[in-house]
């Protein structure tokens, strides 16, 4: 016993140590060869380490495990909707809950401890929507905090339940509700009108608009100090915050239809088929062909992978750094509108009204 005691000591010290998750970072990093291996920029290298090593090492590893075809499972939950699904949600925290809004106004609730048993996952529909849905949030850091944005003007806000969602109170925008991006007490919305809202849930007032656009706006990111905008006029803005003024406005070449900010970079998929990414002044620091046919329709980025959704049906998952590699490439039948990524489960909306999930088998 006195034996066990003190190698049990040595292996819990050295798996707490730095050597140990410098060691086991390195080797999420590495690739077949060194023309696989994941590069990473010195910002990107400081992002991580006032993250945590063992935070990225285990996001980096679960996102790679969506990289062979052989040992991922496709599973693909048709019949819900019978509109195309415009948006679809991850939520995060130990729900195990996803959500998925369509043009048939309803918004379905999936149990993701149920997807490849014979049960149906979908275990809740939501129809408080008269309108087509098109985005789907959850408050940072309040995991059971929902809110839905639709084509008949008003944003729906949720209490997550045990499997349903409550609606705790609505907004009336006087404008269809194209994306939203929901923060720590500020929610912030794109509207069909051309301008970009910040509503304090606290106090219940529209702070403010922004109106930078001449045409629809598709997608909003936000750091702290700033708030990113692209809309249906080629326009890709960057609102500082605390100056309280409109900081650059750059015309882009095609549409960005999705846009996602992860320290230190803003993340910007279009439809030419590249994602590029800007700096906090709005430089482009990266460009990468994704190698998509159509349009780019939707991104998600986060530490543990890029994944894109194309209108020709393509679905790709990337390593999540500026020069990255392809991990994986999946097909659909039919348009991919929408993709998220979370924790190693990829989550694709399509217009055939199906979603469709992938995720390790083991």
């Amino acid at each position: 016993m006195r034996v066990v005691r003190f190698v049990s000591r040595y292996f819990f010290d050295f798996l707490n140590s730095q050597d140990f998750w410098e060691m086991r970072f390195a080797s999420s990093l590495a690739g077949s060869d060194s023309n696989n291996s994941i590069q990473l920029t010195n910002l990107e290298m400081s992002r991580i380490h006032e993250i945590g090593l063992p935070y990225a090492s285990s996001q980096i590893e679960m996102g790679k495990s969506l990289s062979s075809k052989s040992y991922t499972k496709q599973f693909t939950v048709p019949g819900n909707h019978y509109g195309d699904v415009h948006c679809i949600k991850i939520l995060a925290g130990d729900s195990k809950i996803a959500l998925s809004g369509s043009r048939d106004k309803t918004i379905c609730v999936y149990d993701l401890s149920m997807l490849g048993t014979k049960e149906n996952c979908v275990v809740n529909t939501n129809s408080d929507h008269n309108g087509w849905i098109w985005t789907i949030d959850q408050e940072d850091n309040n995991f059971s905090k929902i809110v839905s944005g639709s084509w008949d003007s008003f944003i729906n806000f949720y209490e997550l339940g045990r499997g349903d969602l409550e609606k705790v109170a609505e907004l009336p925008v006087h404008s269809a509700i194209l994306c939203t991006r929901y923060e720590t007490n500020m929610l912030l919305y794109g509207t069909y009108s051309k301008y970009v809202a910040g509503y304090d849930t606290r106090s219940g007032k529209v702070e403010f608009k922004l109106k930078h656009h001449n045409k629809p706006v598709l997608s909003i990111a936000a750091s702290p100090n700033y708030i990113w905008s692209s809309g249906e006029d080629y326009a890709l803005t960057c609102y500082d915050r605390r100056a309280k003024k409109l900081l650059k406005r750059i015309r882009m070449e095609r549409i960005s239809s999705s846009i996602s900010f992860t320290e230190p970079y803003l993340w910007v998929a279009g439809y030419d088929g590249y994602i590029k990414c800007f700096n906090n002044e709005m430089k482009i620091v990266s460009k990468f062909e994704t190698g998509h046919s159509q349009p780019i329709l939707d991104m998600a980025h986060n530490m543990g992978a890029t994944a894109t959704a194309c209108k020709d049906g393509g679905v790709k998952v990337f390593s999540p750094n500026l020069h990255p590699q392809t991990w994986n490439s999946f097909s659909l039948d039919n348009s991919a509108s929408c993709v998220d990524y979370k924790d190693g489960l990829l989550m694709v909306g399509c217009c055939d009204s199906t979603v469709t999930f992938w995720q390790n088998k083991f």
